[in-house]
């Protein structure tokens, strides 16, 4: 099959499947996980049968006994009752790699599933497609990189070897995303499909095993369609509820049910602007959902959001963080990297000749912190030491 890549998230299954009795792979629904749980298991079963879900649920201790390591359950959050059994099992049998699950929903987000694994389980959770990933390129050192260079020199070198990814590229991302069950198929009409598909089945099912609601599915949607088109901007409750209708109490639980889904992901900010922002974990979902092309600067934020965080992700020892600097004088930083050997702020703009107030930004945010470098994402055609911890880089070379 054409989406059958290596991925970065293996590495970190293989180490954590050598140390955990039970490992938990998550993750948005076709980003990938069964392909990976079958990859590294022995015994395969998936809860979407029903026949395998009427099994587990008569006698959960007897269903799990005697199983090939590594066993691999597929959707294991569609039975809240396989998890007690687990606990007990594992409370014995000790042994590292018995038990691989994978999941739609955030365990933890269900309260049985929660207190259940507490200290019993190692997660990993996998990132849509990136482009690097995609392509079948190592996993990317470019933030580090961006961290340590002082001069052009190394500016020039840091991009030199591999072949730049071009903004048509760069747009193409935005508008196919990384979902492998979605994002190779070249024809717009089959992803169009798979994406209503997609949302019928997270809203119409997956959402009620973490928030039980009566609202209607457009006013789900409507919400969901509001958080696509707002990426990498403050949220405004008020704005969200005149977009969705439903009331401020009501949106604050469906934000929390649409992260336990991997639907969204929550950025927080620093500076004293405090607002937070939300991005969507897959821009090809986003761009679906909000019917938009690349228009801008802020579909530069969420495509080098969606790439770029991957590199502190999938490298947990890094213990890293995303985030937002803002300020009430409108200094904006729309993404801040920080992490061991790794402090960079990234503001983006689609224009060639940058105005007065993007290096103003930047300067500002160098100054209250002295040990970050900026970069400024633009449209143009050179990577450029600016000033001192400021660089100047296309926006689809960082890619």
């Amino acid at each position: 099959m054409p989406h059958l890549r290596k991925r970065y998230a293996e590495a970190l299954i293989k180490r954590a499947v050598s140390h955990s009795p039970i490992v938990g792979i998550f993750g948005q629904r076709q980003v990938g996980k069964t392909t990976l749980l079958e990859a590294e298991s022995n015994e395969f079963c998936t809860l979407d049968h029903e026949r395998t879900l009427l099994e587990l649920e008569s006698d959960p201790q007897l269903f799990i006994e005697n199983r090939a390591h590594h066993f691999a359950i597929d959707e294991a959050q569609l039975s809240p009752r396989l998890f007690p059994a687990l606990k007990e099992y594992v409370r014995v049998h000790k042994k590292p790699g018995q038990f691989i699950l994978s999941g739609s929903v955030r365990f933890s987000s269900r309260k049985a599933i929660r207190e259940s694994l507490t200290g019993r389980i190692s997660v990993v959770e996998v990132l849509p497609f990136t482009h690097s990933e995609a392509n079948q390129q190592p996993l990317p050192s470019r933030l580090e990189g961006l961290s340590r260079v002082s001069h052009q020199r190394g500016l020039d070198s840091l991009f030199e070897k591999n072949t730049p990814t071009t903004e048509s590229e760069f747009e193409a991302y935005l508008q196919t995303g990384g979902l492998p069950g979605i994002a190779f198929f070249r024809s717009a009409s089959v992803r169009a499909d798979r994406y209503q598909t997609q949302i019928d089945t997270l809203l119409n099912r997956d959402l009620r095993l973490v928030h039980q609601t009566s609202l209607p599915y457009q006013s789900l949607r409507d919400l969901l369609e509001f958080l696509a088109i707002r990426q990498g901007l403050p949220f405004e409750l008020k704005d969200a509820i005149a977009a969705s209708q439903i009331s401020g109490i009501t949106i604050k639980k469906l934000l929390f049910a649409y992260e336990a889904l991997f639907l969204i992901r929550l950025v927080k900010s620093s500076g004293d602007e405090k607002k937070p922002t939300y991005f969507l974990e897959d821009q090809g979902f986003a761009s679906w959902i909000s019917r938009r092309g690349f228009e801008t600067a802020y579909d530069v934020v969420r495509g080098l959001y969606a790439n770029l965080r991957q590199e502190i992700h999938y490298r947990p020892e890094l213990n890293g963080r995303i985030y937002q600097f803002r300020t009430k004088n409108d200094v904006d930083i729309p993404l801040v990297f920080d992490a061991e050997n790794i402090k960079l702020g990234f503001i983006a703009t689609m224009d060639k000749q940058l105005r007065p107030k993007t290096i103003a930004s930047a300067q500002a945010f160098l100054k209250k912190n002295p040990k970050f470098r900026c970069v400024i994402a633009y449209a143009g055609s050179d990577a450029i030491v600016r000033a001192e911890r400021l660089f100047l880089v296309p926006y689809s070379w960082l890619i």
